[in-house]
């Protein structure tokens, strides 16, 4: 028998250097599992006293795995954290969980308290935006993990002569202050008041911004939902204002400069929203901004203007009855969101007439989700994104509920399951969020 020892010591090589390239191969292939931070992080229930203004507002922590078990219970009777405020307290969180930050509404402050377990909270920093802002009542919008906005509007009836015995009114002015706050320092960076853009037609006729709120950050610009008001000189009061289109307040991001507007005749409402985001900017970094006064719709901002090609998602038309979201909603990603809507068909935005829908932007779908809870969510806050899912806080008014995890996944009316048992602890209370 011939043996061909350079041929064999050849196939040898080639044999150990075939065998370390698939180990080397399967190795790199084997990627650690990172796990989704947002289920790593502590998160805040919250839930208001009353459904009437000048609501007390406690806070708990709670962690992923309590909040999906459907055999753990919170409460907030005889437990929780009572976030100072003069009315409910306007509360968000570090993406991390281990902080909340409140502004107290009425009292004029703002604070951040560091999270310790359970009900305790420790106060970390305080700082009072009053001087600032000219008023105990801003509002306020966290924009990042950095920074937050404030935000007021006052108004002043402008007489062309205020000491004539018969002075003749010519419009309503509307002075903007917004101030860019610092969330590691809780103090106030940058501010800039100047006069709302206005036109001579709709000064006219008594219409004036009255409101601004719940900006979002896009290409260097914030973006300001606007709410307008009617001013009747005759009875020295508030007339009943009818829209004829949607407003937008823009200026420069961070410098808080050059004010400027956009307009469209696209739907009729607000876009201001309460407490609630009403704006959010998606994947593709187009803006969907929620009509919050009017027929229930969205509409969509594209490269600094309200795009005539997208139109009007009208939502209230798929439901099949009138319909109101005049507080906001969240969006999940890739397209998906929900939105707290009124049914004004029952009852006013004080009744227990709410719903859940889910909305595709991008295919302009609406389904309502089969909760079979009376709902109250005019004073609805926040709801979190854990896994890709929605996480929402929902109860009866001073009722019980659950945690209710929406699946963006499924387009159905069932399209979630319920996680923690949830209650009020008093008969006017209800869950404003899930921090």
């Amino acid at each position: 028998m011939n043996f061909n020892f350079k041929s064999l010591i050849k196939l040898a090589c080639l044999s150990v250097i075939t065998l370390t390239a698939i180990s080397c191969s399967n190795e790199s292939t084997i990627d650690p599992v990172e796990p989704d931070p947002s289920t790593e992080r502590t998160y805040h229930l919250v839930v208001g006293s009353s459904s009437t203004g000048n609501s007390a507002t406690y806070t708990q922590g709670a962690t992923v795995e309590e909040l999906l078990d459907p055999t753990k219970t919170f409460t907030f009777e005889g437990f929780g954290f009572e976030v100072p405020s003069t009315r409910t307290a306007r509360v968000y969180t570090s993406n991390d969980g281990n902080t909340l930050y409140n502004l107290n509404y009425g009292g004029g402050d703002i604070s951040k308290y560091d999270y310790v377990s359970g009900q305790n909270y420790n106060l970390d920093l305080t700082t009072d935006v009053q001087a600032v802002m000219g008023t105990a009542y801003p509002r306020w919008t966290k924009l990042d993990e950095n920074y937050a906005m404030l935000q007021y509007v006052a108004t002043e009836n402008i007489y062309d002569d205020p000491n004539a015995a018969s002075p003749v009114y010519l419009r309503t002015s509307a002075t903007i202050t917004i101030a860019l706050v610092n969330l590691e320092t809780m103090s106030i960076i940058s501010n800039n008041s100047f006069e709302f853009p206005w036109s001579e037609a709709e000064a006219s006729q008594g219409i004036y911004t009255s409101r601004i709120d719940a900006p979002v950050v896009s290409n260097g610009k914030l973006y300001y939902g606007v709410a307008k008001s009617l001013y009747d000189p005759i009875t020295d009061a508030r007339g009943t204002m009818v829209y004829e289109n949607i407003e937008t307040l823009v200026v420069d991001y961070p410098s808080l400069e050059n004010p400027t507007t956009l307009t469209s005749t696209l739907a009729e409402g607000s876009t201001n929203g309460y407490r609630t985001p009403v704006a959010h900017k998606d994947e593709l970094g187009d803006t969907y901004q929620l009509v919050t006064q009017g027929d229930v719709s969205l509409v969509r901002i594209s490269n600094g203007t309200y795009d005539d090609s997208y139109g009007k998602f009208n939502i209230k038309n798929l439901l099949g009855h009138n319909a109101e979201a005049n507080t906001g909603w969240f969006y999940v990603g890739d397209g998906i969101g929900y939105v707290p809507v009124l049914n004004t068909d029952e009852g006013d935005s004080a009744s227990s007439n709410w719903d859940v829908v889910r909305v595709d932007i991008y295919n302009k779908t609406a389904v309502k989700m089969d909760i079979s809870l009376d709902l109250w969510l005019r004073q609805y806050q926040w709801a979190s994104v854990i896994d890709g899912k929605l996480f929402m806080a929902l109860t009866s008014l001073g009722g019980e509920g659950n945690v209710y995890i929406f699946d963006p996944a499924n387009a159905t009316s069932t399209g979630f399951t319920k996680g923690a048992v949830l209650k009020t602890g008093t008969s006017d209370a209800s869950y404003i969020g899930l921090f």
